[in-house]
């Protein structure tokens, strides 16, 4: 039967929910982390038992094993159909040794302790998948677009080599590297990919370049959340672009064939004769790749009109020649 060690380790009761184990485990954590504590001994300790109390009672799967069957459902090989069977009553006896686990071997095997059960010796850790890192990224407008790569750097957390290659007691001697936690950060330089497509907020999974796993288990993910810097003239509308693009008048009114800037190149463009500011031509697979599935978005040419930049008496004179061009008042249906 489970004991309530591991949730008095963090002050909560055995009907605690997700958060309140959260909550009791970063408060206890800020506490008596190595980092605040240096060189006392008894806050390292305690320190690794909360720790190990989180990384249990936070999994779902581990919890329950827990709550059934105390440390001995937490060993690697452990088998809860056999086990099951076994408390039932008659019936083959599960192969192994299902009576006597302690925190102290769960500790022990976390974190390089030897603990030894008879001529066993020391007990295989369970195996734990590595931690899922978080990172950010800021990168230009148009390489949000078209993909890029970069490098960044982590600080991964990794095995300390010293406890585990000189086999020290990690419970009982500071350990000069990791202070007895059995773990210590590593600076590392990465070389990402940053597929085309993401947008501002965008979470890019790179799988296995997270926290090495313990026990045998497989390094957790690294997730890279991209920040886009603005454009001076693009707008992004989900996998559309707008470009804002300004004609003369005489191009407005005559039509032309101008050229417009893409992420993909230049694009010839035919403006219709007769266009008002703010029409809007449609450039079909011009705009951003969907990181999903294939194909783009559109591209909006949207145009703006420009009056001439000098009023000389040849420009007066053909305004005042253009405007007898209006057949009505523009703003005859301008009304409130």
């Amino acid at each position: 039967m489970a004991t309530p060690e591991l949730y008095a380790e963090l002050g909560v009761k055995k009907s605690a929910s997700a958060d309140d184990i959260k909550k009791a485990y970063r408060k206890l954590a800020r506490k008596f982390h190595p980092d605040v504590n240096q060189g006392e001994a008894k806050a390292e300790e305690r320190f690794k038992r909360i720790s190990v109390a989180h990384d249990i009672l936070s999994d779902p799967d581990k919890r329950g094993l827990y709550d059934e069957f105390g440390f001995d459902g937490l060993q690697a090989g452990f088998d809860p159909t056999r086990a099951r069977q076994f408390k039932r009553g008659p019936g083959p006896q599960p192969q192994g040794d299902f009576g006597g686990y302690s925190f102290e071997d769960i500790l022990g095997d976390l974190f390089g302790q030897r603990a030894t059960r008879g001529s066993q010796g020391r007990r295989k850790a369970p195996a734990a998948r590595g931690a899922d890192l978080e990172s950010s990224l800021e990168i230009d407008f148009l390489e949000a677009v078209r993909g890029t790569s970069a490098t960044i750097a982590l600080q991964k957390p990794v095995t300390c080599t010293t406890c585990r290659g000189s086999g020290m007691d990690g419970a009982t001697r500071r350990c000069p590297t990791c202070y007895g936690t059995g773990a210590i950060e590593k600076s590392e330089r990465l070389r990402v990919k940053i597929p085309a497509g993401v947008d501002d907020g965008s979470r890019v999974r790179l799988a296995g370049k997270g926290g090495a796993g313990s026990g045998g288990g497989a390094a957790g993910d690294l997730f890279i959340a991209t920040r886009v810097r603005p454009h001076p003239l693009l707008r992004r509308l989900g996998q559309d672009l707008a470009l804002d693009l300004p004609i003369t008048i005489g191009e407005a009114l005559l039509g032309a064939q101008v050229t417009v800037p893409t992420p993909a190149g230049n694009v010839k463009v035919k403006i219709p004769v007769g266009s008002q500011s703010g029409a809007k031509l449609r450039l079909r697979g011009k705009g951003v790749p969907r990181m999903k599935g294939s194909g783009h978005g559109d591209f909006y040419v949207v145009l703006q009109v420009h009056v001439p930049d000098r009023t000389d008496d040849g420009v007066r004179e053909a305004i005042q020649t253009l405007e007898k061009g209006y057949s009505r008042d523009p703003r005859a249906d301008v009304r409130l």
